[in-house]
């Protein structure tokens, strides 16, 4: 009898303290729907060099930018046009990718290469293709580069991870957020990668948002 006296009590200080403070989620998965987007980063004027900067262009071929799948890619396609145009009247180094078996000839012809501007082809990280070293640091440094612009697509594969690693090698990044493209519709994942390019740490410091207008050569 003593022993259910005691229980009993326990049970119901047990009951209200679980009604009175509800365990935390445990995990981001469990709290996603109640998560508020922080601010916008702010986007920030530049004028790089055109002698130390280069111009990466990243797979604005049509397997993958196409109405279909990114109509945000084709709708980027005139300002990056004029972008490219700007570093070519400057004499700026420009360097095409492209990846798995798309040729560099099926780029869009509005932002299509000229000449013999350099062309890597590899998946999301264009310094690396598996195990191998692409040869882009070496052309960069070779050509005395320490500024790169991004533009491209996707903004969740080559932007991020490109832009990420050529922080990481020591590289000052510029990435216009009009000059970078998600998959359909889905707006967060340029959201994200704005704000991991901006806020995640050692390579963000390396890394400024702007906007192709912002950009004066």
């Amino acid at each position: 009898m003593l022993h259910s006296r005691i229980l009993l009590p326990a049970a119901a200080l047990a009951a209200v303290l679980a009604y009175a403070s509800p365990s935390p989620a445990q995990t981001i998965v469990d709290e996603w729907a109640s998560v508020k987007a922080p601010p916008a980063p702010a986007l920030k004027e530049v004028t790089p060099d055109p002698k130390t900067t280069a111009l990466l262009v990243m797979d604005l071929v049509k397997q993958a930018c196409n109405a279909e799948n990114r109509p945000r890619c084709i709708a980027s396609l005139p300002k990056i046009a004029k972008l490219i145009a700007a570093a070519r009247d400057k004499g700026m180094m420009i360097v095409y990718t492209t990846f798995g078996t798309a040729p560099i000839t099926d780029t869009l012809a509005e932002v299509a290469p000229k000449g013999t501007e350099p062309v890597i082809t590899s998946f999301v990280d264009k310094f690396i293709l598996g195990n191998k070293d692409t040869g882009l640091e070496k052309i960069l440094k070779d050509g005395g580069i320490t500024t790169v612009i991004a533009v491209g697509t996707a903004a969740h594969g080559a932007v991020l991870y490109t832009s990420t690693a050529a922080a990481l090698r020591g590289f000052n990044v510029i990435v216009p957020v009009d000059g970078m493209s998600g998959n359909g519709q889905n707006t967060y994942i340029e959201q994200y990668v704005a704000y991991n390019l901006t806020n995640a740490p050692v390579f963000s410091p390396k890394v400024t948002l702007t906007s192709i207008d912002m950009i004066k050569f």
